[in-house]
């Protein structure tokens, strides 16, 4: 259960997305590979621009090249492998064999590379090498004169020649993703070569590419709309995107625009002669998310939307078992992981409500022989405060959990663990916490954990849909789990859920949690006073900002001008979100039976598509023509909480950031002190003190937004990798 309620798991997840871009959902390709004398030409690698919208599986592939003789070569050893260029253009002669070439006095011969899924795996191809890069070559014929925009993906750097001239040029650690980058192209009449070079910092390497049809310039427009990505959108625009077009749900660019409160874009499509036409109801816009998976085998998703005793939308897509073809539907059972917390933390305020303890009693006093157990309290289990180490981040629990485990040994294998701080002084997601709420229901009550909650919750409030999970006891309608290992999906590791307890042992389905949701915020659960305690912030003990906003079992955050209560769950091959929005008492309910969604699967999204009038407007993003005059005064390091230290850096009067030592990126301004991201959608405001000197940072990104406070200048010291690797 290494999850952690929505808004910090958004965050995160958002931050490593942009910042280290290492998700990689791409399928792995298969090869057939002939020899460099079995094709003339181009051979297969040849494209039309009736191809457009197909991805380019065929190319002549040529490496792998060593980016150095080191074993390990240094981050500033591979960029400078990047920049230099050996070869810009390929003499290809129509009819006879493409020569060979040298690269670092190494010859390499070409090879036509058949890959039978969109993304070219190299990794696969030269067996795991690491740092090196290898070029991929095609050729593109076009009748006539014309724009086209080429989409990228890559793990990880990747330059493009067109006929020779360099018209693409990105050095970023990430995974494969389709359609990262757009790159403009002025194809001439007849043949236009493009030549690729790929380079593979660690890990995964591969690339995908195609030529943007019709259809995926609205959908690339749509999303630039939605993002706010002035830039962006205006390149798809000048590449050809139709200012009024609509995808297949009937969502144009202009639509998109207004759902996400960018008036900005709204004005810009105006200008450019866009219709202003009607945003279609909620249902659709959601069902607008989603319509790519009616047609696809893929693990199910189930999405709710409802306004206090109403159901506005209610749908699943996909399987919920492969194997045997069992469509997912709104009333399949999945577990739910960590959203199990906030069904723990309302048993203990029930028990404190029933005078059986107390939020403030020390845990010594049900586990006698915890170690340092007279310092840390039920209110510091409850709010991730403890300073208990969490026994999901031990590193044999992965290889355990798939057998059963009594509560007693569980909890013996981490009492005896160092603590990660000393109790209340830090905020740290802990499933230690958790579980052990869950045995002191159990110990108090006199009854099972799973007994306690049928009881107290599920039968008085007809949840009869849910229930703690039993391995080796067969449920109807139950979600089995996938995870995605070779481009298909695979039966996922599949946990005994005594290893999750009080911390995430539960399955329910769409309606029961909406239920559950109806009568927690309705007063039918809890005490007003009990409700109250669980929805307010924790606080530490030396007043220092805590790194999530967490009340008992329940996260607290906002999007767009509304405030959220909110949890998320996760464990292997399953997501869960469980949202509710209190101002206009909106719940949304999401699952997933996969741990890589193939799709959205964000809940603010699908508020969104219901609240848009009522939400705050956000900014679109474009860079300004105001420059400032000292880039050195941002520089420096930033830590921001609960997620790592941003360092901010400058180079060819360019302002760079770069989190945890990952690959950096370069931001731009926006307007004075603030700057923003090209390559996803956020930006930064630095602070100042009275004296005028930058103190500290927000962040915002997808509506929410992180304080980071600038950390005091050290000296940094560089040791030897050689040193480290022994």
């Amino acid at each position: 259960m290494n999850v952690n309620y929505t808004s910090t798991t958004a965050r995160i997840n958002v931050l490593a997305t942009f910042l280290i871009l290492m998700i990689a959902l791409f399928q792995q390709a298969v090869f057939a590979q002939s020899a460099s004398n079995n094709f003339k030409g181009y051979g297969k690698a040849s494209y039309g621009v009736g191809d457009n919208g197909t991805f380019m599986r065929t190319w002549l592939v040529s490496g792998p090249v060593n980016v150095s003789a080191t074993t390990k070569p240094d981050n500033v050893q591979q960029e400078n492998a990047f920049k230099n260029d050996f070869v810009t253009t390929v003499s290809v002669a129509a009819g006879k064999p493409v020569p060979a070439m040298t690269v670092n006095q190494q010859q390499l011969l070409w090879q036509q590379v058949i890959s039978e899924n969109d993304v070219v795996d190299l990794d696969r191809m030269y067996n795991g090498k690491d740092y090196v890069y290898a070029y991929a070559l095609a050729e593109i014929n076009s009748p006539q004169a014309s724009n086209a925009l080429l989409a990228l993906g890559s793990d990880d750097g990747i330059k493009v020649w067109h006929n020779g001239k360099l018209v693409h040029n990105n050095w970023i650690p990430r995974g494969t993703n389709k359609d990262d980058d757009l790159v403009p192209l002025k194809l001439v009449k007849g043949s236009n070569q493009l030549l690729l070079k790929i380079q593979d910092m660690e890990g995964g390497w591969s690339f995908v590419a195609r030529l943007l049809d019709k259809k995926g310039l609205t959908d690339q427009a749509n999303a630039a709309a939605r993002n706010g990505n002035v830039a962006k959108l205006q390149l798809l625009l000048d590449g050809g995107a139709d200012v009024n077009a609509m995808n297949e749900m009937g969502i144009s660019p202009l639509v998109a625009a207004k759902v996400a409160g960018r008036d900005g874009i709204v004005q810009m499509l105006m200008k450019k002669g866009a219709r202003d036409v009607a945003v279609p109801a909620g249902e659709l816009l959601v069902d607008n998310y989603y319509y790519s998976l009616k047609a696809k085998s893929s693990p199910g998703l189930a999405v709710l939307v409802a306004n206090n005793e109403k159901i506005l939308y209610e749908k699943a897509f996909g399987y919920a078992d492969l194997k045997n073809k069992v469509e997912a539907t709104p009333d399949t059972k999945f577990r739910i992981g960590s959203v199990t917390k906030q069904f723990t933390a309302a048993a203990i305020l029930k028990l404190q409500e029933s005078g059986l303890l107390n939020v403030n009693d020390k845990l010594s006093k049900y586990i006698p022989d915890f170690p340092r157990g007279d310092e840390v309290t039920i209110h510091h289990l409850l709010t991730h405060t403890s300073g208990i180490h969490s026994y999901t981040n031990k590193p044999d629990f992965i290889d355990r959990v798939t057998r059963p485990i009594s509560q007693d040994s569980l909890i013996s294998s981490f009492k005896n663990d160092p603590y990660d701080f000393n109790p209340g002084e830090q905020m740290r997601y802990n499933n230690s916490g958790y579980f052990l709420l869950g045995y002191i229901i159990n110990k108090v009550s006199g009854k099972s954990y799973e007994q306690y909650l049928r009881e107290t919750f599920f039968i008085p409030l007809q949840m009869t849909n849910t229930g703690i999970h039993q391995a080796g006891k067969k449920m109807d309608k139950e979600a089995k789990g996938y995870s995605k290992r070779n481009g298909k999906y695979d039966d996922t590791i599949d946990w005994d859920m005594t290893w999750a307890g009080g911390a995430g042992a539960m399955y329910s389905t769409l309606e029961d949690l909406w239920k559950w949701n109806q009568a927690l915020y309705g007063g039918k659960v809890l005490s007003k006073q009990s409700l109250d305690a669980a929805l307010t912030q924790a606080v530490l003990k030396n007043n220092a900002p805590p790194s999530m906003k967490y009340g008992y079992g329940l996260g607290l955050t906002s999007y767009r001008g509304e405030d959220i209560v909110t949890h998320s769950g996760g464990l292997h091959g399953f997501i869960t979100h469980l949202t509710y929005y209190p101002k206009e008492k909106l719940t949304v309910v999401m699952f997933s039976n996969t741990d890589e969604p193939e799709v959205n699967f964000d809940p603010n999204r699908i508020a969104e598509a219901f609240l848009w009038q009522k939400m705050d407007k956000q900014d679109s993003y474009m860079e300004t023509d105001l420059k400032p005059a000292n880039l050195q005064q941002y520089t420096g390091r930033f830590e921001l909480i609960n997620v790592g230290v941003m360092t901010m850096t400058t180079e060819s009067d360019k302002l760079f950031a770069q989190l945890g030592g990952q690959g950096k990126f370069e931001i731009f301004p926006l307007a004075k002190d603030e700057f923003f991201w090209k390559i996803v959608e956020a930006k930064i405001k630095f602070e100042r003190d009275e004296k005028g000197d930058i103190v500290g940072a927000v962040l915002t990104q997808n509506g929410q937004e992180i304080k980071a406070s600038k950390l005091k200048e050290e000296t940094i010291v560089t040791i030897n990798p050689e040193i480290l690797d022994r």
